[in-house]
């Protein structure tokens, strides 16, 4: 069964993955990552040529091929857009949601050429984007961990605690 990292860009989806999946002896796939590899193309890419919408019908197959992986799976932010990846997650036991203040997520996004949401918003903007999401995520996660002033080591032990329970 794969073990899901969803929320908001720049929470530490990405880092606390690649631990969690060394730890957990997993492989870990990023699903920007997967989606980049299978499309031939960078997500900003997919995003300026092809629009959002096109990308998200991508992220929505890609949810479905790693449904049933064991793995790590770290999610898009915007992977919680679509109401059917919702429902697909919802379905999972180990979906984590990952949180963190937005003043720190700004702290982290400002000038992040590679986000293509980053890049087309202002700060309020994704202030915006960060609260309409927000209880998207906590309807599809089991487990919330806020991660606003933790390292990646107690990031992990919360995820590891969870894991077992």
């Amino acid at each position: 069964m794969p073990i899901f990292l969803t929320g908001f860009m720049g929470v530490g989806k990405t880092t606390v993955g690649k631990r969690l999946g060394e730890l957990q002896q997993l492989p870990v796939i990023d699903m920007d990552h997967y989606i980049e590899e299978k499309e031939g193309m960078k997500i900003k890419d997919i995003f300026s040529e092809k629009g959002e919408w096109h990308f998200r019908s991508i992220e929505t197959a890609a949810l479905k091929d790693l449904m049933k992986v064991e793995a790590v799976i770290t999610t898009g932010g915007g992977i919680i857009e679509r109401l059917e990846n919702r429902e697909m997650l919802a379905a999972v036991q180990t979906v984590f949601h990952l949180f963190c203040s937005f003043e720190v997520l700004w702290e982290r996004l400002e000038g992040d050429s590679e986000r293509p949401l980053v890049q087309k918003n202002s700060m309020d903007g994704l202030l915006e984007l960060y609260n309409r999401r927000l209880p998207l995520y906590r309807n599809v996660s089991k487990i919330e961990i806020d991660t606003t002033y933790k390292t990646i080591d107690e990031t992990i032990s919360e995820l590891k605690r969870n894991l077992t329970s």
